[in-house]
């Protein structure tokens, strides 16, 4: 009888970095900024479900967030998921030391396109993550793309042949991606001289995401392959989203509008905020030890009219006054019936 085969260890990475260094203070009503567009904490604990033997690392800048909203985060995000982690950036030295990520964002119109700070930051931080432990396998996500399956057979099968799979625009043609990857130990060193040619070029004003299109060249991954790596090899089809869909919804500049230059007003948005009454509740849960409620109560109301009518038929007659008659068709019955 063959002794049975040892699952790799695996981590998925995700990354967000807000805007604001230090952050700005937390509304006075008890309130608090949203951190981040809340269906992307539900995309990660999603993936937490779809793979509960892999640790799911969520990295967050803690000086870039108040007490409260790294509070919330931290509920919000491991309540009853025993594999989804909460992980400061700032618990990472060759993080917390480099003067790129000490830079705050100061272009209301970062959206615009890649050549502001927050993108040079993300585009680095993200290998940088994907550096942190001692797993077999070591992966990474951008938040659109929470939903990939690192242990399908395809993934599994890359990094069994070229220990390294990226993500590529497109099912019927090659281009590479940095949205995802992933790789195993024979490809640390890759990644190790990638983040440090990625940060040297990010003092440029250049995004690491060229330094990656150079090492995985044309035909196979360069001087640094064991083997020659050619792209359909090692390429996972995922579509590309780019930044359309990058928002920081609790501050100003939360980028919806990034498109209307010279017109400073559309770019001020009044940022999205957790209510204290949520806040309460989901805190409150906790010390309860019940599931936290995850979204703010409904504020739809049902039209005054049809709230009338409806209790109208229920409402005992005044003193002296006989009660009113239903007519058939008000109880729902035919006029002949």
């Amino acid at each position: 009888m063959e002794p049975s085969k040892k699952k790799p260890t695996q981590v998925l990475n995700f990354l967000w970095i807000n805007l604001d260094l230090p952050p700005k203070p937390d509304p006075e009503d008890g309130s608090i900024r949203q951190p981040l567009p809340p269906e992307y904490i539900e995309n990660v604990r999603e993936a937490g479900i779809q793979h509960p033997d892999a640790d799911i690392d969520f990295w967050f800048d803690s000086k870039r967030l108040t007490e409260k909203q790294w509070s919330y985060l931290k509920t919000m995000l491991e309540d009853s998921m025993t594999n989804v982690h909460l992980k400061d950036l700032r618990s990472i030295p060759e993080y917390d030391k480099e003067e790129l990520y000490n830079r705050p964002e100061t272009n209301p119109y970062w959206r615009s396109g890649y050549d502001s700070v927050i993108w040079l930051q993300i585009d680095a931080a993200k290998i940088l993550i994907s550096l942190q432990g001692n797993y077999d396998q070591h992966f990474f996500a951008d938040l659109d793309h929470a939903h990939l399956d690192i242990e399908s057979k395809t993934v599994q099968t890359m990094l069994k042949k070229n220990g390294l799979m990226i993500g590529s625009a497109g099912a019927n043609y090659v281009s590479i991606e940095n949205q995802l990857w992933g790789f195993n130990r024979s490809r640390n060193g890759f990644f190790k001289r990638y983040y440090k040619a990625a940060l040297k070029e990010s003092y440029k004003g250049n995004l690491g995401y060229d330094e990656l299109i150079k090492r995985t060249g044309p035909l196979k991954i360069r001087r640094w392959s064991v083997l020659p790596v050619y792209k359909d090899k090692y390429c996972l089809p995922i579509g590309s989203k780019g930044m359309a869909h990058a928002q920081q919804p609790g501050h100003e500049w939360d980028g919806k509008s990034y498109w209307s230059h010279g017109n400073d007003d559309a770019d001020k948005k009044k940022p999205a905020v957790i209510s204290a009454w949520l806040l309460k509740e989901i805190f409150k849960a906790v010390s309860e030890g019940r599931p936290v409620p995850r979204k703010e109560p409904s504020t739809d109301l049902v039209p005054l009219k049809d709230w009338q009518k409806a209790t109208a038929l229920f409402q005992p007659p005044a003193p002296g006054k006989p009660a009113r008659k239903q007519s058939r068709s008000s109880r729902g019955l035919p006029a002949g019936a």
